[in-house]
């Protein structure tokens, strides 16, 4: 994204701070790079940084996974867990839950973990527990597994899978 300097003053017109402002409309991943990719049939589209796993899908059927390893997550923001968004000194209007470019996250298809309601979670955030993707170029299947690094002699537990193939 192109930062946008705001230079905030005070009433006589003195600079007080400079701060920076991120638009959407000029995120470079979603205005140039997400239309190449689709131009060019891509499938998948795999990442890491945010220290956790969590798997979306575009309109176009374009699979984004998402999976990092443990430790210093700051969770999913999801509504349990809003991420901080500026005040209204800004003009952007960032989105305090959810993906920021409006894709639906996708619950693991096989052993989502769970809330402590008992609802699937469409992520994996956590200190403990590290996820891990692997990808059969034969089958293009996509496996995910989750292991408890708090319980050594926990199950390795494969909670999400899916394919790739052919448009």
């Amino acid at each position: 994204k192109r930062q946008v300097p705001v230079y905030d003053q005070d009433e006589n017109g003195a600079l007080t701070g400079i701060r920076y402002e991120y638009p959407k409309a000029d995120d470079h991943i979603i205005k140039h790079l997400l239309p190449l990719l689709e131009e060019a049939g891509t499938q998948l589209v795999f990442y890491g940084h945010s220290h956790l796993w969590n798997r979306f899908e575009s309109d176009s059927g374009m699979q984004f996974l998402e999976s990092s390893n443990v430790g210093n997550s700051y969770g999913a923001h999801m509504a349990d867990n809003p991420r901080p968004v500026p005040d209204n000194r800004y003009k952007e209007t960032y989105d305090a839950i959810g993906d920021p470019n409006g894709l639906t996250p996708i619950v693991p298809t096989l052993k989502p973990l769970k809330d402590d309601a008992g609802n699937p979670l469409p992520y994996i955030a956590s200190n403990d527990i590290t996820a891990f993707s692997i990808l059969d170029t034969g089958s293009g299947t996509i496996s995910s597994y989750y292991f408890d690094t708090s319980q050594p002699t926990s199950d390795v537990v494969r909670f999400d899978e899916f394919k790739i193939g052919q448009p």
